[in-house]
C-alpha cells in the first residue's frame, strides 16, 4: 500500500525535481520573490554571521549576459527570475571597519567555507520556499565557469563571490523524479558503514541503468584520468560499459568525476577568490 504523506512541507520536499522549461511570459512577482528571500533569511547561520547574500537578475539582456559567460546556459536564459546565490564577507569586512577592529579571519578557509554553508542552506531555504508556492527551480552550479565575467556583470564588491544561481519560474515541464541512493548507503548508525555504502552504490547503478535517464546522455570517454591497475594486478575498469558493462550510476558518475577538461575541473577558481580577497591559510 503507498504511503502519502500528510505533512505539507515533507510532500513539497520529497516532490522536488529540477525545472528546466518554463512558462513564457510567466512573471514571478516581486511580492512572491520577497517571500522567498525572507524565507531564505530564517535558514540557520554559523554565529549569526549571515554570510551570504542574493542578487536578482531579472533583465533579459543581463541574463543573457550570465548565460553566455558560462558558456551558453539556456535555463538562465529562459527563466524570468535568476537569484544569483553568493558567498558575502563585505559585510563582515565593514562590522570590523565600523568597531576599529581587523578582519583577521577573513585569510583563512574556515571563514570561506563558514560563507559557502550559510549560502547554501539560506538557498535550499528559498528553493523549498519557491517551490511550495507553485514555482519550479533549477540550481545552476555551471555559472561558476564564467565567475571572473560575472562578477563584473553584478558589480560585486570585495570579498562577494557568486557560487551558484536559482532559475525560477513557472514549470512548463517538469522532470520526473529521479530515483535516490538507498537510505542504506547514506544514513548510518553510530559509525560509517563502508560496506553498506557500496551495496547501495552497487544496487543503485542496477536501478538507474534500468531507469533510462542516461538513454543518449552517454559521457565520452576521452580527456578521462585513468586508474592504474593496484597491487594485486587486477585491471581497473572491468565494469565499464566499454568493457561490456551496462551505463548505469557507475559508469556515469565515474566518467563525470575523472574529466580532465578545464571546464569540469575550473582550476582558475581559487585563483579568482584570492583575487576577490578570500583566503586559504
Amino acid at each position: 500500500m503507498k504511503h502519502t504523506e500528510k505533512n505539507s512541507t515533507l510532500r513539497v520536499l520529497n516532490a522536488h525535481t529540477s525545472v528546466r522549461h518554463f512558462e513564457a511570459g510567466a512573471d514571478v512577482p516581486i511580492v512572491d520573490e520577497e517571500r522567498i528571500v525572507t524565507a531564505a533569511q530564517r535558514a540557520s547561520s554559523s554565529c549569526n554571521l549571515q554570510a551570504y547574500s542574493f542578487v536578482s537578475v531579472r533583465d533579459a539582456g543581463r541574463r543573457g549576459a550570465i548565460s553566455q559567460a558560462a558558456g551558453g546556459v539556456k535555463v538562465a536564459e529562459n527563466a524570468p527570475l535568476l537569484l544569483m546565490v553568493c558567498v558575502d564577507l563585505y559585510r563582515l569586512d565593514f562590522a570590523a571597519e565600523q568597531a576599529g577592529l581587523e578582519f583577521y579571519q577573513d585569510r583563512f578557509l574556515d571563514t570561506y567555507t563558514v560563507g559557502v554553508v550559510d549560502a547554501a542552506l539560506a538557498a535550499q531555504n528559498a528553493a523549498v520556499a519557491a517551490e511550495s508556492i507553485g514555482y519550479g527551480i533549477c540550481y545552476l552550479g555551471c555559472l561558476r565557469s564564467g565567475m571572473e565575467q560575472i562578477i563584473e556583470l553584478l558589480q560585486l564588491p570585495h570579498k562577494v563571490f557568486p557560487l551558484f544561481a536559482l532559475a525560477i519560474g513557472v514549470p512548463a515541464k517538469k522532470n520526473p523524479l529521479k530515483p535516490r541512493l538507498p537510505i542504506e548507503g547514506v544514513w548510518f548508525r553510530e559509525e560509517y558503514d563502508a560496506s553498506a555504502a557500496e551495496k547501495a552504490v552497487l544496487h543503485y547503478d542496477r536501478t538507474m541503468a534500468a531507469s533510462g535517464v542516461y538513454d543518449r546522455r552517454h559521457f565520452p570517454l576521452e580527456g578521462r584520468a585513468r586508474r592504474s591497475a593496484d597491487d594485486t594486478g587486477t585491471q581497473p575498469g572491468a565494469r565499464s560499459e566499454a568493457a561490456g558493462g551496462s551505463y548505469g550510476w557507475i559508469e556515469h558518475s565515474a566518467r563525470r568525476i575523472s574529466s580532465t577538461l578545464d571546464k569540469d575541473v575550473r582550476p582558475f577558481l581559487r585563483g579568482i577568490l584570492e583575487k576577490a580577497g578570500f583566503g586559504f591559510k
